[in-house]
């Protein structure tokens, strides 16, 4: 018997749909893409223009191309040319030969496909060509021998807009007689530039320079400014590895590295104009808005699945869901994006997803407005997509007399673009004294209550068996009767000498001589005198009698100066530290991120900087650029506080964007890390206390008391609260369980190669992303032997992980080399 849900099939199609929609409509916005091996061109220098076609390709499909003045174009090859693509994709490619030697920017108009079903356009491409001249040479080592390069980066435009993204190309000059096994990624530094990470092309050009064959190489990215004013890109150092070929050993081959020196390159960042209209997102570029729906007809109550597409060139990868511009009688949930493929590409689409509900009859979708600017035209321009008809159809449930209880929806999945705000609130160190063991005072109520317990139990059952001791009380009042003795020599001896020799008329002490021989002068000689005794003979002989009649009791007391004293140097106010908080917030309120973490970092030592301040740390470094050190301070803040909910959620978010190697948790852990590990072991150690405290309750009362129902009550709570806290205890999400903290180490690299030995031309393991979680091992020269949390081990080169507890004071974070991740760009 089928026991699915009827309409389990529907609802999955109802989510499939909207998403096949957006990609086929992403598709259908550019079926025609070009590809250039490079956009910056030396004198004489050839590239590769590449044109691809995705669809099926009518065999007498044409690609004509308009001819420009200044740029030879040539074609490759006979025509369109099959190939397999990512995802076993089948497309066409039309290859062309670029090359010029006129020095000048140049625009290549857009290619068009010609077929029987029409005309397709692609994309412009624009070039530019320099001259020799313009080229920097350096020289450089690689095994005794001197090597002449030029390298430099190149840009489109030198006065871009802020958030504007333009090409950028690392290009690499070095002789074709030197052969080069490894060509390395660049490590270059950035100030007020987010930039991607910066491959080389596997296709090389050449180049005939100062008379010899130059190999080109081209390592393309974009680059977008941050901030207005004076930007810089580098400087950069890149490290080759070449073959080196030795004569004394019959030519065998050997690696050495060749480094190389990139200048940096410097732009005038402009700002975008005052005057932005409303609805503008920061979107920079020049687009197009397509809006679709597969939901014509909807049920009253059920949600319109809306598919947005927005095509062009400009900063995608950052672009904001464009929002429809009545929202009245809707309810809109948070869009979806759909994930680019190559977010290096300034061409493309961006898809999104958006739900909405309608809480009155509608006719139509409200139109959707996008607003950006068009650094081209140096103006903002507004799109709106027409309003789409829709019916609203009755809903076809029964009516019901009575309220009905509301279906209960999935709980959202964490849909994060962007990692949380800073926290403002809290001190950025921590208290002088360290109260680690703060979460365990409360147990003094009930060590107090527990006490209090044992006394009533002392109190009916022990003391009344408890009877004093006759002669005990007879020399107690026998003292009492020595003391209120009369003040004049004949009652106060007379008194004395009939204490002695009714309780210590067996004593030897000299005290006691003396009293009997004094009461024998005074009481029998007839001499006696009425004068009174001196205070202090009479308190030495009380005191001495008293000594000798009752046992020595010590009472033990602390000093009351010694608590005093301990009182005054707890109580000493710790030193007033000046918090950096508004310093480093108004540096990182402008996009100066490095200095607002030094400024965070230097607040104190590091031992008392507090979880709020290593995160804010943590975020800085992801501004900058940093994933891995983000990753770092997130991890070192939850070290503090492992239920710091924002650290959290910024790792769980980096881990997603960039596939760190991390534990593999279940969501419900999750929702345990929510409470801290200390409030687990408090509810174990609660429950304890519970069920000592209610079984002194029964000794501890009388028979049909009112406390011992309560007591019952603990009796049987008290186990679920201990199996709860033990539960939670044992499956916390605690990272110490895969190594101690003292062992542990984060991947700070955005992308860092691990190695099957401690060298460079090592084979490969794996590459291993930014932030990714690993286990110290072993230590050698530059190179440490990790351990993955997937069990993967290999080498790393040591400058690309940092321990999770320093052994120092640490290093602020500074923007990353490009050795890191796809995904170093600032957010």
């Amino acid at each position: 018997m089928n026991t699915h849900h009827p309409l389990s099939w529907r609802r999955w199609m109802r989510l499939l749909i909207p998403l096949l929609a957006c990609l086929s409509a992403a598709l259908e916005a550019s079926p025609l893409s070009a590809r250039m091996s490079s956009q910056f061109l030396v004198e004489g220098e050839q590239a590769t223009l590449e044109y691809v076609i995705s669809d099926g390709l009518n065999p007498r499909a044409q690609l004509k191309l308009t001819p420009v003045d200044g740029l030879e174009i040539r074609s490759v090859g006979l025509g369109a040319e099959p190939r397999i693509a990512f995802g076993r994709r089948r497309e066409y490619v039309f290859r062309f030969m670029v090359t010029s030697y006129t020095p000048g920017n140049y625009t290549i108009p857009a290619a068009r496909l010609i077929d029987d079903a029409g005309e397709i356009l692609g994309p412009e491409v624009k070039v530019r060509v320099f001259k020799e001249t313009e080229l920097q040479w350096s020289t450089a080592q690689a095994g005794g021998r001197s090597v002449r390069y030029a390298a430099g980066f190149h840009t489109i435009d030198d006065t871009p807009f802020v958030k504007e993204v333009i090409p950028t190309e690392l290009k690499l000059y070095i002789p074709t007689d030197q052969r080069v096994e490894d060509w390395g990624i660049p490590e270059f530094q950035r100030d007020g530039v987010a930039a991607w990470r910066f491959e080389p092309r596997p296709s090389l050009g050449r180049a005939n320079l100062l008379g010899r064959s130059y190999y080109a190489v081209s390592y393309p990215s974009t680059l977008s400014p941050t901030r207005s004013g004076m930007v810089t890109l580098g400087p950069a150092k890149l490290r080759l590895i070449t073959v080196q070929t030795s004569v004394q050993n019959f030519n065998a081959a050997f690696y050495e590295p060749l480094n190389v020196v990139i200048p940096e390159l410097n732009l005038a960042s402009q700002p975008l104009p005052a005057g932005a209209p409303e609805g503008f997102e920061d979107a920079v570029g020049d687009f197009e808005l397509s809006v679709t729906t597969s939901d014509s007809e909807v049920r009253e109550g059920d949600p319109v699945n809306v598919n947005l597409v927005v095509s062009g060139a400009g900063n995608l990868d950052t672009l904001n869901a464009p929002k429809p511009i009545d929202t009245e009688g809707w309810k809109l949930y948070p869009a979806s994006s759909v994930q680019r493929d190559d977010r290096r590409d300034i061409t493309g689409f961006a898809a999104f997803r958006q739900f909405m509900r309608p809480l009155i009859p509608q006719n139509q979708i409200p139109p959707f407005r996008l607003v950006f600017f068009n650094p081209e035209t140096e103006t903002y321009r507004t799109i709106l997509s027409p309003a789409i008809p829709l019916k609203v159809l009755p809903s076809t449930a029964a009516p019901s007399m009575a309220p009905s209880v509301p279906m209960a929806l999935p709980m959202p999945i964490e849909e994060m673009t962007d990692i949380l705000g800073l926290t403002r609130a809290g001190m950025p160190l921590l208290p002088e004294t360290r109260m680690e063991n703060v979460s365990r005072y409360w147990q003094i109520i009930p060590a107090i209550l527990a006490l209090i317990l044992l006394f009533r139990i002392a109190q009916l059952h022990l003391f009344p068996k408890l009877k004093p001791d006759p002669e005990r009380v007879a020399r107690r009042k026998a003292i009492k009767e020595l003391e209120k003795a009369p003040a004049e020599e004949l009652g106060f001896y007379r008194t004395a000498g009939h204490f002695v020799e009714e309780w210590l008329g067996n004593s030897n002490d000299e005290l006691v001589k003396d009293v009997l021989t004094k009461r024998d002068q005074t009481c029998f000689t007839g001499d006696a005198d009425s004068a009174p005794v001196p205070r202090s003979e009479r308190q030495r002989i009380v005191r001495g009698l008293r000594r000798l009649m009752l046992p020595l009791i010590v009472v033990i007391a602390g000093t009351t100066a010694d608590l005093r004293a301990d009182d005054e140097v707890a109580a000493e106010p710790a030193p007033e530290v000046t918090a950096p908080e508004m310093t480093a917030q108004e540096a990182y309120d402008s996009n100066s991120f490095k200095l607002a973490a030094r400024l965070w970092l230097e607040s104190g030592p590091y031992e008392r900087l507090s979880p709020d301040t290593l995160y804010n740390i943590g975020n800085a470094a992801y501004r900058l650029g940093s994933p891995g050190e983000a990753a770092l301070y997130w991890r070192r803040a939850l070290t503090r506080d492992s239920s710091h909910p924002e650290a959290r959620q910024n790792l769980r978010f980096l881990e997603r964007k960039f596939g760190s190697i991390t534990i593999k948790r279940p969501d419900y852990q999750y929702t345990l890390a929510k409470i801290p590990l200390a409030g687990w072991k408090s509810a174990i150690w609660a429950g304890g206390w519970i069920i000592v405290l209610s079984l002194l309750v029964f000794p501890a009362t009388r028979p049909m008391a009112r406390m011992r129902i309560a007591a019952i009550s603990g009796l049987v709570a008290a186990p679920i609260l201990i199996g709860a806290g033990v539960v939670g205890h044992h499956f916390y999400p605690d990272d110490a369980r895969f190594a101690a903290l003292e062992e542990q180490a984060v991947v700070t690299a955005d992308r860092a190669s691990i190695r099957t030995d401690a060298a460079r031309n090592a084979p490969l393991v794996l590459e291993a992303p930014a932030g990714s979680l690993c286990r110290v091992l072993k230590e050698t020269g530059d190179w440490v032997y990790i351990a993955f949390t997937n069990e993967t081990r290999g080498w790393i080169a040591a400058d690309q992980v940092k321990m999770l507890i320093p052994e120092a004071q640490p290093e602020p974070p500074t923007p990353p080399s490009s050795t890191s991740s796809d995904e170093s760009k600032s957010a």
